[in-house]
């Protein structure tokens, strides 16, 4: 090997030997005591006092922060209640939002229990929204401050629906009804009603509790038999039947 090489090697090695000194927990100490001597004599050079911090300061920043945790929770929680609450979209009719305390009463979530019952004004068949427009399910079961929601998913619940055209067509209607209490399906649509996969279904006003236009889902697939006087559509929800945890009730007169 030639004598460049091992003098290179040697100073190399030197470094390393001496990166690792400087490691070792003695001269970690020794460093900070060198600092703290350094900025003890600048303290005094310039005349600056030292920072104390009491006991007591260092708890109440130790529970701010505690405070702060707790607060940005809130935050969240309060968000998502927002989403789901959405705004009133029908101005004209009022509504009362309530919170989930039981979900599901069952293992197919068809049924829920809110917070408001006929104390809070709430009556029987009252349609339940979340994100303002979104028709869930109606109220039923009521007790002083509380009450059943019954959820589209439920095998009872049926609703009259249609679309919303995406052109001037003619709108497709048909009714909405579980299917096995864990999907939902548009039953006896006429076969040669314009309807397509992605098309929004909304309620049909009925002239008594249901309200026109309130959003039920959008069409994921279609089925049409040959032969067959109706055809069928799988119909998305835009929501997670697992995870609601605020609704409004629609008072209508």
């Amino acid at each position: 090997m030639k004598q460049r090489n091992v003098v290179a090697l040697s100073i190399l090695g030197a470094i390393l030997l001496g990166l690792g000194f400087f490691a070792t927990p003695l001269m970690r100490h020794a460093r900070g005591a060198v600092w703290d001597v350094w900025v003890q004599g600048n303290a005094k050079i310039f005349g600056i006092d030292g920072i104390d911090i009491s006991d007591s300061a260092l708890d109440t920043l130790a529970a701010t922060s505690m405070e702060n945790i707790r607060l940005k929770a809130e935050l969240g929680d309060y968000a998502r209640l927002k989403a789901q609450l959405g705004s009133e979209t029908f101005g004209s009719l009022t509504t009362i939002p309530a919170h989930v305390i039981a979900r599901p009463i069952d293992t197919l979530n068809s049924s829920y229990v809110i917070n408001k019952g006929i104390a809070d004004g709430i009556p029987s068949g009252a349609p339940v929204l979340v994100q303002g427009s979104v028709l869930i399910g109606f109220t039923r079961e009521l007790s002083e401050h509380s009450a059943i929601v019954q959820t589209v998913f439920h095998p009872s619940t049926s609703v009259t629906v249609e679309t919303i055209p995406n052109t001037e067509e003619k709108v497709a209607r048909g009714l909405l009804k579980s299917q096995y209490q864990t999907s939902l399906s548009m039953e006896t649509i006429p076969r040669d009603a314009p309807i397509a996969v992605g098309q929004k279904i909304i309620t049909s006003s009925n002239g008594t509790t249901i309200p026109y236009g309130m959003i039920l889902g959008s069409v994921a697939s279609l089925t049409s038999p040959e032969h067959e006087a109706y055809q069928s559509a799988i119909i998305d929800v835009p929501y997670d039947s697992d995870n609601i945890s605020a609704v409004r009730i629609l008072l209508v007169p």
